[in-house]
């Protein structure tokens, strides 16, 4: 790895919130009616300015705005969500009660496990289903009452509490809350402190591996609907060897490439291994009516590239990725015509392969 490649995953590194511009609605489309992150933000420090996210030096850092952005154009790598939820299953394997709670608040007992978190707020749906539906019986939520009232992050609560029961309904498992700290019946064999630490540690390093892996093997910048325009062969030969690289880097590193696969893969993992899940209708996935133009602006501008159009010399169609669609509904509020609709299906319908919704040949 050259220099600056190194500088520039350092740089990753140390950046507690990511941007991927090209993702986001509100810049893809003035008709989209996105405003979730700057409506949240409990020091609205989030602007659209020049077709750029921008993000001011008030910011807390809480991650609300990635838990509540569809499309992930803001997300978080220090510690990636997969990288969260796998040591917060890993800790509560380990040990018979843990509590998870936000770093303003001190636990009374010394010797209790915990997992601090920022906000509780930065948890999103996904991460709540993956760690209750495996730890329920070993993780309670410490929440003494009244703590968030007068947080400096005003809407927390609120946000953690949907984003939780959501996930809470999908697994069919539920967290307890509770203001109280059991003591421990063993005494702890360890340093906790000091065994955090190197977790920490060791889990920083590991993080920073994987970016360089990404870094080396893989631009994850999402394209713009002006490179989706461009049809020349170099450039598709170019596209098909990002996608091997992408495969690659994502069997090394267990992390998604792109960003808008963070939140998506972890629903993903949990619908395949469960298959009361699979029959739940907690997603929507795009329908597209016959009187559809096929003028292709929902798959130019889809930020995920879960529609795609093929024009062919006698026929043209638009195909559904399932796995890719984060249902942000931009395909929805961008058709002229009113031809694409968002309909709830089973959460199975995302283990599918490629559906074409609408194909029409020439004569």
């Amino acid at each position: 790895m050259n220099i600056f490649k190194l500088a520039n995953v350092m740089d990753k590194k140390m950046s507690p919130l990511q941007i991927e511009a090209n993702l986001c609605t509100k810049i893809i489309s003035h008709k989209s009616e996105c405003h979730s992150c700057m409506e949240h933000c409990p020091t609205k420090s989030i602007s659209i300015e020049k077709n750029e996210i921008v993000i001011d030096e008030h910011c807390l850092e809480c991650g609300l705005c990635t838990t509540l952005c569809p499309t992930n154009a803001i997300y978080t790598q220090r510690p990636s969500l997969n990288q969260w939820i796998s040591d917060t299953i890993s800790t509560c394997k380990q040990n018979e009660k843990v509590y998870l709670h936000c770093d303003k608040v001190t636990l009374p007992a010394q010797d209790a496990v915990s997992v601090k978190i920022s906000c509780l707020g930065g948890i999103p749906r996904e991460a709540w289903l993956a760690i209750s539906g495996e730890c329920s019986g070993q993780l309670s939520i410490y929440h003494p009452a009244d703590i968030c009232q007068g947080c400096e992050i005003s809407c927390g609560e609120s946000v953690w509490r949907k984003e939780m029961q959501q996930g809470e309904a999908m697994s069919s498992r539920q967290l307890q809350i509770t203001s109280t700290i059991e003591q421990p019946k063993q005494p702890a064999q360890y340093d906790q402190k000091r065994r955090a630490f190197f977790s920490s540690l060791f889990s920083e390093v590991k993080a920073t591996h994987k970016l360089a892996v990404k870094e080396w093997l893989a631009d994850d910048k999402v394209q713009t609907y002006q490179d989706k325009m461009k049809n020349d062969p170099v450039l598709r030969l170019e596209r098909e060897w990002q996608n091997i690289a992408n495969d690659v880097v994502e069997k090394i590193t267990d992390e998604a490439t792109y960003p808008y696969m963070t939140k998506r893969k972890v629903l993903l993992a949990e619908v395949r291994k469960n298959e009361a899940l699979q029959s739940r209708c907690d997603i929507r996935l795009p329908e597209i009516s016959p009187d559809c133009t096929l003028c292709g602006a929902c798959a130019l501008l889809c930020p995920t590239n879960a529609l795609v159009l093929t024009r062919g010399e006698e026929s043209e169609s638009i195909t559904l990725h399932p796995s890719r669609c984060v249902d942000c509904h931009l395909c929805e509020e961008i058709c002229y015509f009113k031809s694409i609709t968002l309909k709830n299906v089973a959460n199975g319908g995302l283990l599918g392969g490629p559906t074409t919704l609408i194909k029409r040949s020439e004569g």
